[in-house]
Formats: structure tokens, sequence, C-alpha cells
């Protein structure tokens, strides 16, 4: 795009006489990029429809505009889960914490109960921690938040199950990661997986939900890290696919870090019930998306999200 303003007419007629996209109707053209805005709809989803910084040829406006919506939805559902996650997520680490260590947090917020720091340059210490949950109880008691204003005046204390629905799914995931191995041991096992493990994906989980709650793109996203992959319950989700190794890296082709790899971590994370509502809302997103793109357009936004043609029989 230009770097100088441009009206929603000018925006158009760029995209049309500049860029060759095509359009169905200027009119609903308009709208939109009144509505979302040019950055926002164009840049963020052009990406499958252009070659060199132009774009291919029977590629429509309104391609662009379908696949923000299926991304808008796909976030929707994204989020719905993430969520469900995080409420069970936190409900076990609170389940640990306060048959451990007890209800009062001058007592569960003992150094001794935690695992000591380690010295590295970019850990999360204990004296941080502890720092940040003191912080956020004050930060509530200030805003009058009612479980926390409620323990406030009646206890003069604050049992971890209230702290902890304060505290979002990244602050909870660096809480986890100062447990002692064995209470890590605890919470994992509810999910039959390696303590280590839950840590990564519940960290991949909390990125994804940055991304819906920020409204990013979240069908490309591509996460920094792969997620762990060597114990038998997720090996067996790549082999059922057919996805092979690379052989130089020893991390699977797809399904590592991309949209394959957070449906692979719902797998793991969610309960059966709650795993198959996602599976049922996302294959209905595909199959809308199918009928509003070419087939060679489709198929790439699929291999953009590591999805293989059988990716349905993760289920």
């Amino acid at each position: 795009m230009h770097k100088h303003y441009m009206t929603i007419d000018e925006q158009v007629n760029f995209l049309k006489n500049e860029k060759k996209l095509k359009f169905k109707s200027e009119k609903l053209a308009k709208r939109v990029l009144q509505e979302v805005g040019y950055y926002k709809l164009i840049n963020a989803y052009k990406i499958p429809f252009i070659i060199n910084n132009q774009y291919l040829d029977n590629v429509y406006f309104e391609d662009i505009y379908n696949l923000y919506k299926f991304d808008t939805e796909l976030k929707t559902i994204v989020f719905e889960a993430a969520t469900n996650i995080e409420i069970n997520f936190k409900s076990l680490l609170s389940e640990v914490i306060s048959s451990q260590y007890g209800i009062k947090e001058k007592i569960y917020l003992k150094k001794e109960n935690f695992a000591p720091d380690t010295g590295k340059a970019d850990e999360y210490t204990f004296a941080q921690m502890k720092k940040h949950i003191k912080d956020s109880i004050k930060k509530q008691v200030d805003n009058m938040q009612p479980a926390v204003k409620w323990y406030n005046e009646n206890y003069k204390y604050f049992p971890f199950w209230v702290v902890v629905n304060i505290l979002t799914i990244g602050s909870v995931s660096r809480i986890y990661g100062k447990l002692k191995d064995s209470d890590k041991i605890i919470v994992a096992k509810n999910y039959k997986l390696p303590y280590d493990y839950l840590g990564s994906y519940i960290r991949h989980i909390n990125l994804v939900r940055n991304i819906c709650a920020h409204n990013d793109v979240l069908y490309r996203y591509k996460s920094i890290n792969s997620i762990p992959q060597k114990i038998k319950n997720v090996k067996d989700i790549y082999e059922k696919l057919g996805i092979l190794k690379n052989p130089k890296t020893g991390r699977y082709f797809k399904g590592s870090n991309d949209f394959l790899a957070t449906i692979i971590i719902f797998k793991l994370l969610l309960s059966k019930e709650n795993f198959n509502l996602f599976y049922t809302k996302f294959k209905g997103l595909l199959s809308k998306l199918k009928k509003t793109l070419s087939p060679i357009f489709y198929e790439k936004i699929l291999d953009e999200m590591g999805l293989p043609e059988n990716w349905f029989e993760i289920k």
C-alpha cells in the first residue's frame, strides 16, 4: 500500500488498477474496508493469493474477505477451547497448592513450597512470582473484585482457588513452572502426560489464546518453539495422520509449531466432550471455506495450517 493516506475509493482503485485485484462487488468491498480497515484485511490475509506482490489470476477481493471471516470464526472456537483448558488447568493447580500447602497465602507462598531458583539469567524467580501474586491481589482489592473483596473483608487472607482466577494463563503457567517436580507430576497425571510436556503445551495454548485475544492472524501462526513429540500418545497421532519426520531435525514436517500442533494439544488437554465440540465446529468452518475458495487456494491454506488431507482422522 502507498505510504500516504487513501480514501476508501482510492483504496479500491489502487487494488484494482495497480494490484490487479478483481471485485465481484465494489460496494461490498468499500463497506468491508470501512469496517475492517485496509491493513487488518488486505495486508494480513493477502498472502495465499499473491506472488511477487501481485495478485494471481482470478483472485477476487471476496476471496480475501472470506479468508478473513474464516480466521475470525476460527479465533472464536479456538478461544473457547483454550478457555476450557485454562479453567481446568487452574482448577488442578489450585487443588495441588491448596491441598499440599494450605489456604492462606502467607503459608502457601513460602519459599520452601516451591522449586529452588536455578540462577539462570532469564529465570522467573520465586521472588518475582510472589511479588506478582501479591500485586495481583492488591490490584483486585483496589478494584473491588467481588471474590477478592469478600475474602479481604471477612477473612483477611486469599485462598489460591480465589487467587488463581484473577491471574492470566501466562502467569499460572509460570507458577506451574516454579512448582516442585513432585507437585507438577500430580497435576500432569490428570492429562496422562509428563510434567515437562504439560508445561510446554500450556505455554503454547497461552500464545494461541493471546493471538485470539489480540485479534491477530491465527490460521498461519507459527510458534517459535516446536511442541514436544516423543511420547507414545503424541507419536501415535502423527503416525495415524501419516506425517513424516524431517531427517535433519527429527521433528515432524507438520504439527510441530503450526495450527495442527494446536489441534494436537487440544486433543491431549481437552475433555473428550469439549474436543469433539471443537472438532465439529472446526470441520464446519473448513467445509464453509472450501465452498468459497478455488481448490488451489483452499489447499494452500490447509498446507499453511499444517493440515494433511486426512487431518480429520485425528478424532
